[in-house]
């Protein structure tokens, strides 16, 4: 049987397995609910922001060009479409 929850004493080192409580799923749940209402509450702009490739892949494959470049743009042009303005 497989366990949610895995917590080691930081004193005895003794791992315990468990699972989530109700309380703790509902928890879980409802933050997972206010981070999607929070998240479709964005404007286009900031959906968008959140999913491009970072500065650090575009700069990437600017330099390598080629396959690079070409993956790249069409991650960006993924997103543009899953979020249109």
């Amino acid at each position: 049987m497989a366990h949610d929850v895995v917590e080691t004493s930081v004193i005895t080192g003794e791992t315990i397995t468990r699972d989530y409580t109700q309380a703790e799923k509902d928890a879980i749940a409802d933050a997972q609910a206010e981070a999607k209402k929070n998240f479709d509450a964005l404007d286009y702009k900031d959906k968008r922001l959140a999913h491009y490739p970072t500065i650090q892949e575009a700069v990437h494959a600017l330099l390598d060009g080629g396959d690079t470049l070409t993956d790249l743009q069409a991650k960006r042009t993924a997103v543009k479409e899953a979020y249109p303005k």
